[in-house]
């Protein structure tokens, strides 16, 4: 049995790296990494969020404020946005899917007044409790204004 050339298996490797980008969020380092935005360290996972670019590279937030305005002023667009869930922090949501709990009484790191839920019972549950209003993912985006023209505009 003959063995590949060294030329193939490099052309095959290079062909799987593309493949191998991350598109989802990656595990955030609590206590030591700093949010993009603000630079604050991230404690609280109840807030958090993350994008990820075409480029595969993880992007990380202590405040859902801080995802919407870093967004909103960065041309290059997110491959992937990710918020943790307000109720289970050990569960991503995909920032489009995820409905927004604002209020002027949250206590949000930036004081952005937003936190993400899972749409359906979780949110009428934390609704009911808390207060304030739901949000589609459009609604919290626009409220962060436009995005940034493109450096070709």
């Amino acid at each position: 049995m003959r063995r590949p050339s060294a030329t193939l298996l490099a052309l095959i490797l290079v062909g799987l790296i593309p493949g191998c980008r991350p598109t989802g969020p990656r595990p955030i380092a609590l206590g030591t990494e700093p949010c993009a935005r603000c630079h604050m360290t991230i404690d609280d996972p109840r807030f958090s969020a993350e994008t990820v670019t075409a480029t595969g590279k993880a992007i990380v937030f202590d405040d859902v404020g801080c995802l919407v305005t870093w967004l909103a002023s960065h041309p290059e667009p997110a491959a992937t946005a990710w918020v943790t869930s307000f109720v289970d922090q050990t569960n991503w949501l995909d920032a489009r899917a995820a409905v927004y709990l604002q209020s002027d009484s949250l206590r949000t790191p930036m004081s952005s007044g937003l936190l993400a839920l899972r749409p359906g019972h979780e949110a009428d549950s934390v609704q009911a409790r808390l207060g304030g209003r739901l949000l589609p993912w459009v609604e919290v985006r626009n409220a962060a204004g436009p995005p940034a023209p493109s450096p070709a505009s």
